[in-house]
């Protein structure tokens, strides 16, 4: 019984360890959302998904992008980098990544899962209905 309950333990560990990395690469690739908006509604849309009671954990930072969001964090936190473009047949191209991590272990990125919830946001937004936003 106590051999079952050690390796219960480790695949616990080995669980969430996998998972965190998962996220880590979810959040430092790149997503790219083509919308229907055009550049500056665009624009106006993902600044306001950092807005609210979010404005609190999310600070305007330097970076490569055109909007660049630093959460507010131990050591730094993570910077969230966006670029809004417009599309040749009308609306806009936003590209999302993390410019600015702080690693742990090598693979682990601080408030990686932070990002993604961000990047799963502004997609919806920006790909919703207009009467819906």
């Amino acid at each position: 019984m106590e051999g079952f309950f050690c390796f219960a333990f480790v695949a616990g560990v080995v669980g969430v360890i996998v998972w965190q990395f998962i996220e880590t690469q979810r959040a430092v690739a790149t997503t790219t959302v083509a919308s229907a908006c055009p550049p500056a509604e665009a624009a106006q849309i993902v600044r306001g998904a950092f807005g609210g009671p979010r404005a609190v954990l999310w600070t305007t930072a330097a970076g490569p992008g055109t909007i660049n969001m630093r959460r507010r964090g131990v050591r730094g936190g993570i910077t969230m980098s966006i670029t809004v473009e417009p599309r040749p047949g009308g609306g806009s191209e936003v590209a999302m990544w993390a410019s600015e991590t702080v690693v742990y272990l090598g693979f682990l990125v601080n408030f990686a899962g932070v990002v993604n919830r961000r990047k799963a946001a502004i997609e919806r937004l920006l790909t919703a209905d207009p009467a819906d936003r």
